[in-house]
């Protein structure tokens, strides 16, 4: 036991040395994060918008559809919300903060390597926002519109934003 052999103040230069102890305990980061980065199993709060360890990550980028949006008798909110949480399943999300909105982080996120954004816009189930994506997902809405995939099998998508501007 450290304590036990060298004292208390020797055990706290060695907890500080070693990394396990900072000035400010909530600042505590793994060894592979970075300051603008946030890494951990994540929660879903709606189709762009998770939580890790406490802090709200506003999905930079793109836009899926608000909660209570219903098109074709198909809550597209669940189903947005649903895709979002099986593709992350309790795996590591890393994120990149990029910015604030509100309350939220604005990141760009991935899971497994995979692009967060890629995944909801290509499964048609989010839309890009070029506004704040600079058209960074404008192709893969293209290709998920082009095959039906997610909203975009459905009579109403333009529909599903209200006064939202995508341009």
């Amino acid at each position: 036991m450290i304590i036990k052999h060298f004292g208390i103040a020797s055990a706290v230069i060695c907890l500080t040395a070693c990394g396990q102890m900072t000035a400010d305990p909530g600042s505590a980061r793994t060894p592979t994060e970075r300051p603008n980065e946030i890494m951990g199993v994540a929660s879903v709060i709606d189709g762009d918008t998770i939580e890790i360890h406490g802090r709200h990550m506003r999905l930079s980028g793109f836009d899926s559809p608000e909660r209570d949006r219903q098109c074709a008798n198909v809550n597209v909110y669940q189903q947005a919300v649903n895709y979002l949480s099986d593709r992350l399943a309790a795996r590591i999300v890393t994120c990149r903060v990029t910015g604030k909105s509100y309350d939220r982080d604005v990141a760009v996120c991935s899971v497994g390597g995979a692009d967060l954004g890629d995944l909801m816009v290509g499964a048609g189930w989010a839309r890009d926002w070029p506004k704040y994506s600079h058209g960074a997902y404008k192709d893969v809405e293209a290709r998920a519109r082009a095959a039906h995939e997610g909203i975009w099998n459905l009579d109403c998508p333009d529909d599903l934003w209200g006064d939202r501007r995508y341009d």
